[in-house]
């Protein structure tokens, strides 16, 4: 499995206590979701945009939800700390960035590391992450910090005069003698316009030096091409081509080995990288490597600023102090609207430094790469901060033959002095666009072409100085005129006379008691025939104050490592908290009103964080105009809770979402789940917040474990269940003789299942398991393991008395909203206020477990999860709150054929209107399992969705295992195929779910046959379908859909040698449809032989086989359809 890697910038693309926390809301748009598992081994479900659907953490955990700097963050709460210390990457937890690398759970299986943030280290395992993360966060992070091994991405005859190219050939310098690398996808070995360009290169991928891409090659002439008419900046250096990206990504890991050859071993006096990141503060692993190599080598890093096109969104290395970072303009002068513009973050320093033409640039195309971006068969033409970056790299190279002993401090200073004036501030264009003609011509020079003042905090008692030293190496003194744009903050000389062969300085002084804000603009000096541009910026903060938080637990104890969500009320922007082992936290502040949101949870020694001794919510109001400090005392708290209606059923557990609204679709907040055995409490301070809400969600039933009138216990959640009845066992420690016993299992969090195991090995009859709960897998574990709060077994018991029960025969789901306050008391529920749902769960005749998750539909998007695993088959009550509800789960072993937990997962296709006191019915995963056309509304991610035309594109999303109301979620075990063909001719093969097919809108008959099998499924192992239609009109195509009413029973079976009743029906995906013709068959040897069939499928077969079916059916305007499913349904 490959690590992590970096964007290729072309168009072909601070801290935890900081603005903006915030998070999605669900998204209704057509896509498809994946689960992306964290470093923590938490998993989050997000949509194909990356937006955050759901958190699906680990038993108990708290997630601060935030968006910052317009990335999503999902941090749960023994990481705040890690994260807030600078110990762990937070790009372990940045969702946009890692759906952007593509580290989804379906694409790759580990989480790539960077040893120091210098080397690949590896990668953790996804499906072990929750216990390596126990290990690291307890001991390995107080080593270093945990870096993830990203990405970056890789981002002539008008523009290279444009930048002043011909002028300095003129003067005799066009890079001879100097080598620039280029770190990026290769280059085309027989391009003729770099014949003899390249003097070396080296492979830093599985891919090969041959530009495949033709990213580096167009990037490699604009630098030193001899393409004449095409000619690069510098055509008369040599290169040293280094590829490290693969397709239009680029690892961290390569490119910084790729770094280390270019300026160690190669020696180039230039290094183009025309690649980036995300945007970063400097301090991540490429800006480090950028800053240790200059220092060390004196090579000089030109790097793309990013095609971001927002403000503060410089990719990493261009934010590196040493790099050049350079803006794109357009060919007249503009900045172009997807360059990345600064500050850099953090410290608001000012980024980029220059500017230089990337748009519509024509260069050399690699061989059989660019098509659509062909100028002709050697040029390409493209876009992107990817080629602006080559100009300055050419003439870095021209700077250097110029002036072989200057640093490369020198050489940025004095290409970002010398450059042609913008209309535009620095966070856009630097100093201004690029001139290498005056560079290698001018005398006069600026000792740096930026003054960062930076972020200057509050409160601002002083003036600050920043001084430029202008150098003349000129026989005659030289007189410049100072001019700036700074506003009155700032003072400038007006002039400066700087001596013959000497330099004099000019001081810029700032005075932030003048006015805060930020503050960018350019300082310009000028003389006879001289120009000097410095970019000057700095943040000058506004009005800020400390707010503290004191947490104590209900013990009267300090409560250590938890965090608060603050929120301004103004502006909506949060921070996170972070609180100290001490139990005090604190953050300085702009004034405002601020909303305090958190739960002090009272942890057990060993980290419990799903049963915790002890749980309070706290919602509160804070006016910050002076220093502030609050004590957030759990004692204080009153009661949260619910009664279910039966004596017998408890509440399992609590889905909370503690939210202030941020903007439309953003929200920030605390987010948890908490067993409902934890005592639940609410604080509420400083007054009201009519903008809170609080979404609890509960889940509820009869308890499958039990100790008759003793603590509470559960199963964990992959446990293996005890026979029902009563079991009075002995209780033995771990390490004793455990042989017949109960095996009390001590511990501060490890895997459960080689636990499980050895425990079995020792003779024992179940484990109790008091510490942390991790994560449950498809597997059971060997014997029972039962989980109980560890505070509640300090002292072992001799004995214990388990009860067990095969299921719960009722199961609440409620859904419990709040406006504006926390909703203190306990809620006693009456089962005249809720629905009564009659639910049927089916399986392909294997006894298993089935995966149940609700979700309540709020303002018509999903709102808390509430999972269950249940026994199956079953049939049972289920209870809801009102309200709009949507099902889908996953069914695992009760639907395998084989040993192999072989899951499909379901959703169910519209959401359900419960009224109180209604009595409603819903069967589940019933057979027979056919192709459906219909998508699920509220999971658009879900399988099917019909097949259309919008123009000359006709696209299929089909679910070809589907039921009654009911469609495909994912891909099961399995394989198939659509193909589309018109009028007799092919059309094309595509994936059996989501195809799309060229078809130039005219009349013409269609024929679309999709063929899918799931061999290591009981049932349904194989169905093929074949339509008929017309196909010339835009939008739903007139396919007719198969249905199917079979009364098998729980196990999807019928009894061999008895008639079977069936009903069958055809109707069409777009209008009503009149069938004129429907025949039905069954076959009892897989589809051997046939039989017809009417409105009973006829005795045949025998006990343990198998009935297929078939349909054919025509409606009156000629549309057909021809299904199969093989295996149908089983007999008994």
């Amino acid at each position: 499995m490959r690590p992590a890697r970096c964007l290729v910038i072309a168009a072909l693309a601070a801290g935890l206590l900081s603005p903006a926390a915030a998070q999605a809301e669900p998204s209704r748009t057509t896509q498809k979701t994946s689960a992306i598992t964290l470093i923590s081994g938490d998993k989050v479900v997000v949509g194909e945009r990356g937006e955050l659907v759901r958190v699906e953490g680990r038993p108990g955990m708290q997630f601060a939800q935030y968006v910052q700097d317009d990335h999503q963050y999902v941090v749960p709460a023994d990481a705040v700390d890690a994260v807030g210390q600078d110990r762990v990457d937070k790009r372990f937890f940045d969702i946009t960035s890692l759906h952007a690398y593509g580290y989804t759970d379906d694409k790759i299986d580990r989480i790539p590391l960077l040893d120091n943030g210098l080397r690949a280290a590896g990668a953790v395992p996804k499906e072990d992450a929750a216990q390596q993360w126990t290990a690291r966060r307890t001991g390995a992070l107080r080593a270093g910090k945990l870096w993830l091994d990203g990405k970056s991405q890789i981002s002539l005859t008008e523009s290279v005069p444009m930048v002043g190219a011909p002028a300095a050939w003129q003067s005799g310098f066009d890079g001879t003698g100097v080598t620039v690398a280029v770190l990026d996808t290769g280059y085309d070995q027989k391009h003729p316009e770099l014949a003899g360009v390249v003097s070396v290169s080296k492979d830093f991928t599985p891919s090969g030096i041959q530009d495949d891409i033709g990213h580096g090659t167009h990037v490699a002439a604009t630098i030193a091409g001899r393409g004449g008419q095409y000619a690069g900046v510098a055509k008369g250096a040599s290169l040293a081509v280094g590829r490290v990206c693969e397709a239009s990504y680029c690892f961290d890991s390569a490119v910084i080995a790729g770094m280390e050859w270019a300026a160690r071993e190669v020696g180039a006096e230039v290094v183009n990288m025309s690649l980036g990141g995300d945007q970063s503060d400097g301090t991540d692993p490429l800006s480090r490597k950028v800053e240790e190599l200059t220092a060390e080598t004196g090579a000089l890093f030109v790097v793309a600023a990013g095609n971001s096109g927002t403000f503060r969104k410089v990719s990493s290395p261009a934010v590196a102090d040493s790099a050049l970072a350079v803006a794109n303009l357009t060919k007249q002068g503009a900045v172009e609207e997807m360059s990345s513009r600064g500050p850099r973050l953090g410290d608001y320093a000012v980024k980029p430094d220059i500017a230089a033409p990337g748009t519509d640039i024509v260069a050399a195309r690699a061989e059989n790469t660019l098509w659509e971006h062909a100028v002709d068969d050697l040029h390409a033409r493209l876009t992107g901060t990817s080629m602006a970056t080559p100009h300055v790299a050419g003439a870095a190279a021209v700077l250097a033959q110029r002036n072989p002993s200057w640093t490369a401090a020198e050489l940025k200073a004095h290409l970002m002095a010398t450059v042609k004036p913008v209309a535009d501030s620095p966070p856009s264009v630097g100093t201004g666009l690029l001139d290498v003609g005056r560079a290698v011509t001018q005398q006069v020079r600026a000792s740096t072409g930026s003054l960062s003042f930076g972020l200057l905090e509050w409160p601002h008692t002083k003036t600050f100085t920043k001084t430029i030293t202008y150098s003349n190496s000129g026989a005659d003194p030289v007189s410049l005129s100072l001019q700036h744009n700074l506003g009155t903050d700032f003072a400038v000389p007006s002039s400066v006379t700087v001596p013959a062969r000497g330099s004099a300085a000019v001081d810029v002084v700032l005075d932030p008691r003048k006015g805060n804000g930020t503050f960018f603009g350019h300082v310009k000096a000028s003389g006879a025939g001289i120009e000097l541009t410095t970019s000057v910026g700095a943040y000058v903060q506004e009005e800020r104050h400390a707010l503290t938080l004191s947490m104590i637990g209900r013990d009267g104890k300090p409560v250590p490592n938890e965090f608060a969500v603050v929120v301004n009320m103004t502006t909506r922007e949060a921070s996170v908290l972070s609180i100290r082992p001490d139990g005090t936290g604190s953050a300085r502040l702009p004034v405002a009103d601020y909303a305090v949101l958190s739960r002090i949870d009272e942890l057990t020694p060993n980290y419990d964080w799903f049963v915790p001794v002890a749980a309070t919510e706290v919602a509160g109001r804070v006016s910050l105009a002076a220093d502030v400090s609050v004590t957030l005392d759990a004692r204080q708290g009153k009661q949260i809770g619910a009664e279910l209606p039966e004596r017998d059923s408890v509440v399992w557990y609590r889905d909370a979402q503690l939210r202030v609204p941020f903007a439309p679709g953003k929200i920030s907040g605390v987010a948890s789940i908490i067993d409902g055995r934890v005592p639940l409490y609410g604080l509420s301070f400083g007054g009201p917040l009519p903008e809170l809400t609080y979404d609890s969600g509960l889940k509820g039933g009869q308890p499958l474990v039990s100790v008759p009138g003793g603590f509470p216990v559960r199963y964990y959640e992959s446990s293996k269940y005890l026979p029902p009845g009563e079991h009075r066992l002995d209780v033995a420690e771990r390490g004793s003789d455990v042989r017949g016993k109960l095996a009390l299992v001590r511990t501060a969090g490890e895997d459960v299942y080689p636990v499980a195991q050895a425990m079995k090995d020792a003779g024992a009859v179940a484990v109790l398991w008091a510490g942390p709960v991790p994560f449950g897998y498809d597997e059971q574990t060997a014997i029972p393991v039962i989980a109980a709060a560890e505070h509640q077994v300090a002292v072992t018991p001799a004995k214990l008395t388990l009860r067990a029960i095969a299921g719960s025969p009722v199961s609440y789901t409620l859904f419990l909203p709040h406006k504006g306050s926390l909703p203190f008391g306990v809620k006693k529920f009456r089962h005249s206020e809720l629905a009564r749902v009659k639910a049927r769960y089916h399986t392909s005749g294997a006894d298993g477990s089935v995966n149940q998750r609700n979700n309540p539909v709020v303002g018509g998007a999903i709102g808390v999860t509430l999972d269950e695993r249940l026994a199956a088959p079953a049939e049972r009550t289920e209870y809801f709150t009102p309200g709009t509800w949507f099902q889908e789960g996953f069914d695992g072993r009760a639907f395998g054929g084989g040993d192999d937990p072989i899951t499909t997962s379901w959703a169910h296709v519209d959401p359900v209107t419960f009224q109180a006191g209604g009595n409603y019915e819903r069967t589940n995963l019933r057979a027979v399992t056919s192709p459906r056309l219909g998508g699920a509304s509220l999971v658009p991610w879900a399988d099917g969705g019909g097949v259309e035309r919008a123009g000359d594109l006709i696209t299929t999303r089909i679910s070809p295992f589907g039921g009654a109301g009911w469609v495909e979620n994912w891909r099961q075990t399995g394989g198939g195929y659509v193909e589309l063909f018109r009028d007799g001719a092919s059309l094309g093969f595509s994936d059996v779910r989501r195809g799309s097919f060229h078809a130039p809108a005219r009349d013409g008959r269609y024929k679309l046959v999709l063929d899918a099998s799931r061999e290591s499924l009981a049932l349904s192992t194989n169905v093929k379908t074949t339509w008929e239609f017309s196909a010339s009109a835009d939008g739903k195509l007139p396919l007719l859909e198969v249905g199917y009413s079979v009364p098998v029973d729980l196990r999807n079976s019928g009894k061999a040698g008895a008639p079977m009743p069936v009903k069958f029906t055809a109707t069409r995906q777009a209008g009503k449809a009149t069938v004129r013709s429907l025949q039905a068959y069954a076959s009892f040897d897989d589809g051997v032989t046939w039989a017809p069939v009417k409105s009973v499928v006829p005795p045949g077969g025998k006990a343990g086989g198998f009935v297929s079916l078939r349909v054919v059916a025509a409606d009156a305007n000629g549309n057909t359809v021809d299904q199969t499913v093989l295996r149908a349904y089983r007999l008994r």
